[in-house]
Order: C-alpha cells, then sequence, then structure tokens
C-alpha cells in the first residue's frame, strides 16, 4: 500500500517471479472496452458476494415502474439482490468514476423498490431464477424468500443501497457519509482494474465505506473479569436491543414479542399458531422466520449487541413450543410498540396441548 495523490491509501498490485516483483499499472474498462452491462453486471451476478455476504439476486435490468398516475417511468435498476435479513438491496453500477449524482440515482431506484409487496419480489425473482434455466414458480420463491431470508413487508421497506464504481468524487463520498449519520444504509464498492503481460485481466473489488470500525483492529487487555462478548454469553437484552428488534425484526419475532409482552405476567401460553395468526404467515413460515433469528443474532454485521433471542422457549410434551418473555422486557416492549394489555387482544389461554397446534 502506498500513499495515493490526495493522501490517502491505495492499491498495488505487482506481480512476482520469485524475488523479483513487478509493479502491473491500473487500466481501465473502458480502455480495455469493457462495458458496465456486458462485463461488470455480469461479474457481479456471477459472484454477488462481492457486494455482500449472504446476497440473492432477485433480477436485473428492472425497468417496469410506473406512477401513481399510470404513467411509465423510464428508469433501469442494474441489480435488485435481497439479504439474509430480508432487506431489499438496490446495485447501482459505474464502469468508470461515479458521477457527482450516482448517490440521487441510487435513492430514487431505493424509494421506488421500498413499495414493492412480498409477492412482487417473489414474482421478480421466479422470473429471474427461470430465465437462469431453474424454473421457479411464485408460489416456490415466495416460500424461500420468507423462509430462508426472512422476507416480510416491513424489510422491504428499508432497501439498502450499494455503489460500485472505479472511484467516488468527495462530494459523493461526502454525501454518503452523511446519509449514514441520518440512517440510510449506503455503501460504496470500489473496482481495481489490471492487465497482465500476458493480456489477462485482473479486477479487484473492496469496500470503501463504511470502513471498520477502529476496534476491530486493537487488542484490549486480557482482564480477569472479562464482560459477556468476550466470554462469548450473550449481552442481556436492554431497551436499545429491543428498539433495534422493533425497527429490523421480521414479522414472526415481533409478533412473538407483541403476544408473550401482552401475556406477560398473565402466565398464558404463547404457540406458534398463536405466532402465525398475530403475523399472518404460515406455521412453517414461523419457525423459518424464528431460526433466522438465530442466524441474525449470533452475526454481528447485523448490529447486535445481544448473540440470544430475547424471548425463552419451554417445550412440552408432544414438541409443542411455549414462548415467553421476562416482565421488565415485556413493560420496555409495550411501551416501545404502544400495546396496552387493556385494549390490545393477547393470546387466549388454552390448554398446553394445544400450544403448537
Amino acid at each position: 500500500m502506498v500513499v495515493g495523490r490526495r493522501g490517502v491509501y491505495d492499491e498495488v498490485l505487482v506481480r512476482v517471479d520469485g524475488p523479483v516483483a513487478h509493479l502491473v499499472e491500473r487500466t481501465a474498462l473502458a480502455d480495455l472496452e469493457f462495458t458496465e452491462r456486458a462485463h461488470l453486471q455480469e461479474w457481479l451476478l456471477a459472484n454477488p458476494q462481492v457486494l455482500g455476504p449472504g446476497l440473492e439476486v432477485v433480477t436485473t435490468e428492472f425497468d417496469r415502474w410506473q406512477s401513481a398516475a399510470g404513467d411509465a417511468v423510464l428508469d433501469r435498476l442494474d441489480i435488485l439482490a435481497i439479504g439474509r435479513d430480508g432487506r431489499l438491496v438496490v446495485v447501482e453500477l459505474k464502469r468508470g468514476p461515479a458521477p457527482h449524482t450516482v448517490h440521487m440515482q441510487a435513492i430514487n431506484y431505493a424509494a421506488m423498490v421500498s413499495r414493492l409487496t412480498p409477492k412482487d419480489v417473489a414474482e421478480l425473482y421466479a422470473a429471474y431464477r427461470t430465465r437462469l434455466g431453474t424454473s421457479t414458480d411464485p408460489g416456490s420463491a415466495l416460500t424461500v424468500l420468507t423462509t430462508d431470508f426472512l422476507m416480510t413487508a416491513e424489510t422491504l421497506r428499508r432497501p439498502r443501497i450499494v455503489l460500485v464504481a472505479s472511484d467516488f468524487p468527495p462530494v459523493v463520498t461526502a454525501a454518503v457519509v452523511w446519509l449514514n449519520e441520518q440512517a440510510v444504509d449506503l455503501s460504496l464498492t470500489r473496482f481495481r482494474t489490471y492487465q497482465l503481460p500476458d493480456g489477462q485481466v485482473v479486477v479487484s473489488f473492496s469496500r470503501l465505506f463504511p470502513v471498520p470500525d477502529v476496534e476491530e483492529f486493537t487488542i484490549g487487555r486480557r482482564g480477569e473479569t472479562p464482560d459477556a462478548e468476550a466470554t462469548g454469553e450473550s449481552v442481556p437484552w436492554d431497551e436499545q436491543g429491543l428498539r433495534r428488534m422493533a425497527e429490523t425484526g421480521n414479522s414472526a419475532t415481533i409478533a412473538v414479542l407483541d403476544l408473550t409482552a401482552l401475556a406477560a405476567p398473565g402466565g398464558v401460553d404463547v404457540g406458534v399458531r398463536d405466532i402465525a395468526e398475530h403475523a399472518g404467515i404460515t406455521l412453517g413460515a414461523v419457525r423459518g422466520q424464528l431460526a433466522g433469528l438465530t442466524m441474525v443474532l449470533k452475526n454481528p454485521d447485523y448490529g447486535f449487541a445481544q448473540s440470544e433471542k430475547p424471548f425463552t422457549v419451554q417445550w412440552l410434551s408432544g414438541g409443542y413450543a411455549s414462548y415467553s418473555l421476562d416482565p421488565v422486557l415485556a413493560a420496555l416492549w409495550r411501551e416501545i410498540r404502544g400495546l396496552d394489555p387493556a385494549t390490545d387482544p393477547g393470546p387466549e389461554p388454552d390448554d398446553a396441548s394445544a400450544i403448537g397446534r
């Protein structure tokens, strides 16, 4: 790594032959006659992990937009993907340096895709898979997206944005930093293109923003009483964690917390069918989304300090599950969600044999 012309660290590629190293000069996609759609886009479609861990492509080149009045909107979205947290990811590509307005263009796309319904996304995903030769019907696609990717109507309302270019001007980077401070999830991925002496082309991709936290590069003192994260123990749930869950949780998780908060401290059992009815999803989707919640909490990329679910599960005879919530957390959740046990319907008392029905 060397210091570049603007005083920032940049990438350097060398070709080695034993102890000898030769600097490889950077080139541009345009100089190689590579295009945005036929080349850069295809590389990313074949390797979506470049854009983020666990991403799956939903569709490409989507341009079927219309206004509320029914007028066609002539905009073409490069790539639309979905993450394991059920949130859509808008990807905007530029084969060279990004223009000054690239972030505004992507925000427009994000605003439009935020109006898609789970059915819309399933239809786009099924059509894309069919184009790839893997025939999938929208019903099967919807099941996959809701169980494996935790997609709900709520998660679709908050898409992420990834901008990909060979460089970004200061006006874009400054705007992106500010947008992230306003809770707009927008990241920058920069690529570098090199041509080796034998003609082979090598392209690197790296995240330019957001940068890792300083804490990720440091080592602290090993004390006699390490904190919960250091020991692998779960951090206790608090108001901050519950508020984040209220904003990002899938429909099954929200339903569990709503019902258990309303039940506490009455001791009424909350079962899978109660959760399904409250969330308006299938029993299979409940189980899939709650399993996905475990993956979310185990992955620090999702921003939760806690690694265990906020509610507890008691397994009863016959394999039935009963969910409950600590009274203190229940009170916090009711306040966050504006729930009133006197007016909001909670789960009805039932016998244990029907809990998992």
